[in-house]
């Protein structure tokens, strides 16, 4: 316990409310943000024309690749720097070769940032839109995803692990099966990354969305786009600009430009330096001073004690399946309604997020939460029931 007690001294915003809404904005760490103002104090007395201001920027942005490389066990240059994971898919979805009649594969359990896109897709290109229902066991979601298989099945879609419910996806098993197919998968990582160990390499993943704001303790405006070697010469730049060039004159005036062979490609702006900035540090910190295996072991340690706690309230009903789980647990009651809990649990210093269209209670697990945070929000429970 000593461990996440330090820890804990790192995010004031714990400090005084039980913070199990990890899922929706993780909590800042103190170097982040100390990192985020020395940076603008820097740009308000140094200014922003001095020699190494661009070179500066460009290693940190690396450094972050290199952070992201480590923690998803793939290669740096693989990685697409993005402003969150709906901006992320949109790369990804606009990118692929996808014509009038391809077929597009999607499931029950997906979040509005990818809905929304694929529904735009479908308007613009033409494209279908098999929706797939959800399954509980790896088996089933096999036999759902063959069931609708075609032969212009192109492109498999699913969550990491689903915003609403917090099941984890068979990933690596559905990734094989659309691939034998002759297809790809984009996976919608953003609460994957960082809430559970995943390999990218192992998993066979053509196209993966992380999001920097939640499980990793970054500011808004940051998050990544893999793309799978394999896959960089078939993805069609969704946005083009200076920081997708080779080098920053690479390009002419009748408009021929050579693209970086990395996942930079998919880049095309370098901006909002002061996120990158704090974005990095949050990722050394969680890298060096929490470490990557002590935040996993933690945060399912933390999900499995709330699951098991809340099988002594018959009223409720856990929807999140035990087994197939990251740091989230869901649930709903028979009353009050979810939006009416979450507004009881916050005038009690309790933050967790309700999915008012499933009317679930959404409860994420930081590595930086403890056990009185779990009963805190037990004794709401308690309270309304």
């Amino acid at each position: 316990m000593a461990h996440v007690d330090n820890l804990r001294r790192h995010f004031p915003a714990i400090r005084t409310v039980a913070y199990l809404n990890t899922g929706e904005f993780g909590a800042l760490p103190d170097t982040a943000v100390s990192a985020m103002q020395e940076e603008l104090r820097w740009q308000l007395e140094q200014g922003r024309l001095h020699d190494d201001w661009d070179t500066r920027f460009q290693q940190i942005r690396a450094e972050v690749r290199e952070h992201l490389a480590v923690l998803l066990d793939a290669p740096p240059e693989a990685f697409a720097l993005t402003d969150g994971a709906t901006h992320a898919v949109n790369i990804a979805l606009w990118g692929l070769p996808l014509r009038a009649g391809d077929e597009i594969l999607y499931t029950d359990l997906e979040h509005p940032a990818v809905l929304l896109p694929l529904q735009i897709l479908k308007q613009r290109r033409g494209v279908v839109l098999q929706k797939v229902p959800v399954a509980t066991s790896e088996d089933q979601w096999l036999t759902q995803v063959q069931r609708l298989l075609t032969p212009r099945t192109r492109l498999l879609v699913i969550p990491h692990v689903a915003a609403a419910t917090g099941q984890r996806l068979p990933v690596e098993t559905l990734c094989e099966l659309i691939h034998r197919h002759g297809g790809y998968c984009l996976v919608d990582g953003a609460q994957g990354a960082g809430a559970e160990p995943f390999s990218l390499a192992q998993s066979g993943v053509d196209l993966y969305a992380v999001s920097g704001r939640k499980w990793l303790c970054g500011p808004d405006g940051t998050g990544a786009l893999y793309v799978a070697p394999t896959l960089q010469s078939v993805l069609d730049p969704t946005f083009i600009g200076p920081a997708a060039l080779a080098s920053p004159h690479a390009y002419t005036a009748l408009g021929h430009h050579l693209a970086a062979e990395t996942g930079q490609r998919f880049e095309y702006a370098a901006s909002a330096r002061v996120q990158w900035i704090g974005f990095h540090e949050s990722l050394k910190f969680l890298r060096v001073h929490v470490g990557w295996d002590y935040a996993y072991t933690r945060i399912q340690g933390l999900s499995a004690h709330l699951f098991d706690q809340l099988l002594d309230f018959p009223n409720v009903q856990i929807v999140t399946p035990r087994e197939a789980r990251a740091g989230i647990v869901s649930f709903r009651l028979p009353h009050p309604s979810a939006e009416a809990f979450v507004a009881a649990a916050d005038e009690r210093s309790v933050h967790v997020q309700a999915v008012p269209n499933r009317n679930l209670i959404r409860v994420s697990c930081g590595f930086y939460n403890h056990e009185d945070d779990i009963e805190r929000l037990l004794a709401v429970l308690r309270s309304v029931r």
